[in-house]
Formats: C-alpha cells, sequence, structure tokens
C-alpha cells in the first residue's frame, strides 16, 4: 500500500479483467505486460492488485487485476 498520501488529481487506476481477454489468461498476462512497457518513463507504479474470484460456472477462471499509477515527481526522476 502507499507509505503516504497520494494526490487523487495524479493518479490513474487501470483495470484488466480475464473477460476482456475471453478468459485466456496467457492473453491477459500479454495485455498487462504491453500496456506497463507501453508507458512513459515518468510514470510510478504506486500499487498491482490482483484478484482471483475463481472458477465461473462456465469453467473458465476469473481474474482482475487493477494498477494504480501517477506521475513521477521531478524529485523522484533524479
Amino acid at each position: 500500500m502507499f507509505s503516504r498520501p497520494l494526490r487523487a488529481i495524479n493518479t490513474e487506476v487501470m483495470l484488466f479483467t480475464s473477460s476482456e481477454y475471453n478468459n485466456d489468461v496467457e492473453d491477459l498476462q500479454e495485455g498487462i505486460n504491453s500496456w506497463l512497457k507501453a508507458q512513459p518513463d515518468n510514470i510510478v507504479i504506486e500499487d498491482i492488485i490482483y484478484n482471483h474470484c475463481g472458477i465461473s460456472s462456465r469453467g473458465k477462471d476469473i481474474l482482475s487485476m487493477a494498477i494504480i499509477s501517477r506521475t513521477a515527481s521531478a524529485k523522484e526522476l533524479e
């Protein structure tokens, strides 16, 4: 979790769910990794929250991941 309060105006939450990737775990991982690699150098990841809800009635794993990020301060970039 956060070691200090963050200004909400600088914070972004990105949510990934397995249903977005046709319940394919490998595609979900690739999607998350692609998003992370596409972020500019001045982005700081504050937290990654993973949730596994189990297997649905259709036999598919239900996964979600929230990534909380913000723009780095000038001091952090030094």
